[in-house]
């Protein structure tokens, strides 16, 4: 083996392990991470650079830097590890809600940023302002028993998004009104087929008792305001007896989506909470395959971004049940699945970013 072969073999080491890092570490709530994982990426880093000490080179030099920096980060972080998981069940509660907080703004990210306001789901970013200022409840009160800086930095955080996201609700609205009342009426055409489109995504084919009823609570409104604002356009020509068939399939659309609401929640009402919960779990597994199948071992470059933003919301949907189920009543296997959901959710959000990055044209990329 040459020495170039050998600087190279221990180049993909460190990238390997920094791969590790960034998957289970970074930008994630302390108190949550594994010690012993964080062990072994130091054991290996130390490894590492021992071999480098040995070699002679520019390229060994500018790499045993490098591993050295990261052996630094890693040992304090380590050490703010140990620290967070000391400060107790305050400290865990605030992790949790902390993960929630990031999904929120990664839905935003996913369904918002950079895209045609007119186009957008009111209905959506209204509950995601909503449950960002149920998360900064809670931290309030976590906070108001013991202020940590760190913390509070977190729920500033939720606060300015909290901010940003009313702006770009009127910012939307705006966007909406404008236009002929022809456009207005293509466009409630439009805004009415995602709502079925997403009913078909998330209810089609799935377990009424898995379902989350707030979600299709939310189409429903979602519905109701498009017929409202169809039933006020004043048309001319063939724009009329468009927009009258648009208003009748609304409303066929709002009559089912209503019966199937009373459904969802009187199946979930007769269903005992723990099979509830097993139930998700389950529904949970079918993500997991579903990713392994669609995204496992592929090109990013060659799969679908908009299939991997609908497992995420998927996902997002089970997790958002087991937490708020988990609230009103405690289950250990919940507990424990919901760990599991919260670290695959992190992980597919993720993903989501770097197949958008891989699909960006060369000169879009930074």
């Amino acid at each position: 083996m040459t020495m170039a072969t050998k600087v190279t073999d221990l180049q993909t080491e460190l990238e390997e392990i920094n791969a590790v890092y960034n998957t289970h570490f970074a930008g994630q709530s302390r108190a949550t991470r594994d010690l012993s994982t964080m062990d072994g990426l130091l054991g290996r880093l130390k490894k590492l650079v021992s071999q480098l000490e040995k070699q002679q080179g520019a390229d060994a030099k500018s790499l045993l830097e490098n591993a050295r920096t990261q052996l630094d980060l890693y040992e304090r972080e380590r050490v703010a590890i140990t620290e967070a998981k000391a400060g107790g069940s305050d400290s865990e509660e605030f992790a949790q809600l902390a993960s929630f907080a990031n999904f929120a703004f990664a839905r935003y990210l996913r369904h918002f940023a950079g895209q045609s306001r007119a186009s957008r789901d009111l209905g959506l970013l209204k509950e995601l302002t909503e449950e960002l200022r149920t998360l900064r409840k809670r931290m309030s009160l976590i906070l108001a028993v013991g202020p940590n800086t760190s913390f509070q930095r977190d729920a500033d955080l939720v606060s300015q998004m909290i901010e940003r996201y009313e702006e770009e609700k009127r910012e939307i609205e705006a966007a909406q009104a404008t236009g002929t009342a022809e456009d207005r009426a293509g466009l409630l055409a439009e805004l009415a087929n995602a709502q079925i489109e997403l009913y078909r995504q998330h209810f089609m084919g799935q377990s009424r008792v898995t379902r989350r009823p707030a979600l299709l609570q939310r189409i429903i409104e979602n519905l109701r305001q498009i017929r409202s604002e169809m039933a006020q356009l004043k048309l001319t020509g063939k724009g009329v007896e468009n927009n009258r068939n648009n208003i009748s399939i609304v409303e066929n659309t709002l009559r089912h989506d209503e019966s199937e609401l009373a459904e969802i929640r009187k199946a979930r009402q007769s269903t005992a909470m723990k099979d509830i919960l097993g139930m998700l779990g389950g529904a949970a597994n079918e993500c997991f395959d579903e990713y392994r199948k669609k995204f496992g071992g592929q090109d990013r470059r060659k799969v679908d971004l908009t299939t991997m933003s609908l497992l995420c919301d998927k996902l997002g949907e089970i997790a958002r049940q087991m937490y708020d189920l988990g609230r009103s009543e405690e289950n250990d296997m919940n507990v424990r699945n919901l760990e599991i959901v919260i670290e695959q959710l992190r992980m597919y959000e993720e993903e989501w970013r770097e197949i958008q990055k891989a699909q960006q044209p060369p000169e879009a990329q930074p």
